[in-house]
């Protein structure tokens, strides 16, 4: 049985917004999501005791890869400048129209994932956090727990290159995060595919793959990570694809001193989950 190690904590900054972090010293050279802008940042190496020196984490930058140069185009005739104008105008305004509608679908979208959960009570953290998850059931609600010792309600699920995302709120500063790894490899394109269905199951005494689970929460102006890589129960199942949307059901019970635990449903908005290259 493998058991959570406490580690020292050291601070750094998001490079992009300037938003404060704490993390464990295991977690450097982690990828982790900035809940402030969202960016995909890289935890710096953890600094030597004493040091007075502020840390600010890396961006992770996808590599850019330019096209092959092409023959420079002949000049167009004078006579066509019109037409080109006009149809790059069209262009700007579908192109607009476009955007004004997507950003109504998604505000209707949040609103209603919000109003779904808003009437949803967290539970007692006993007697459903356990450590044994033998005769676990997933409870018929939303997802909801108590984290850190703080009611927790999932308000908002998101799915983005193998990172699950269970937020307690549909807005972007969500006070209380719950992610989920539940891939390791380099994702494929078919990555969505492959989950589509499947289940995880992990014990203490897991030996085989289990996805790395950790929590972040805000103290004050300070957002706090706690990281789990073993010594949790997790029972985790997906639904089948459909409209960009992953559901699935989750029982995770943390070996923190809060028992922190969380079990329900959830519907996951896929976001951006493209292969790495």
């Amino acid at each position: 049985m493998f058991h959570a190690t406490a580690m020292s904590e050291f601070k750094f900054a998001c490079p992009v917004c300037g938003q404060r972090m704490a993390v464990e010293a295991s977690a450097s050279g982690a990828q982790v999501e900035c809940p402030t802008c969202f960016q995909i940042i890289i935890v710096p190496k953890a600094p030597a005791e004493g040091s007075k020196y502020q840390l600010s984490a890396t961006q992770f930058l996808k590599p850019v890869f330019l096209p092959p140069p092409v023959k420079a185009a002949p000049p167009v005739v004078h006579q066509r400048k019109s037409a080109l104008l006009i149809f790059a105008l069209i262009l700007v305004c579908a192109a607009s129209v476009a955007l004004l509608v997507r950003e109504k679908i998604v505000q209707s979208q949040e609103e209603q994932a919000s109003a779904a959960t808003t009437n949803a009570a967290p539970f007692a953290v006993s007697p459903l956090w356990t450590l044994d998850l033998t005769n676990a059931v997933f409870p018929d609600g939303p997802a909801a727990g108590k984290i850190h010792g703080k009611d927790f309600v999932c308000r908002r699920a998101v799915f983005q290159n193998g990172l699950l995302m269970l937020r307690s709120s549909a807005d972007r500063d969500a006070d209380i995060t719950v992610n989920l790894y539940v891939s390791t490899n380099v994702f494929s394109t078919n990555t969505i595919e492959i989950l589509s269905g499947r289940n995880f199951e992990a014990g203490t005494n897991h030996a085989g793959f289990a996805p790395g689970a950790w929590l972040s929460w805000h103290d004050g102006d300070l957002l706090v990570m706690e990281r789990f890589t073993n010594g949790f129960a997790l029972k985790l199942e997906f639904g089948a694809v459909s409209s960009n949307q992953l559901p699935g059901r989750i029982y995770l019970c943390l070996p923190d001193l809060a028992k922190s635990c969380v079990a329900g449903k959830f519907t996951a908005e896929i976001r951006n989950s493209r292969p790495r290259r």
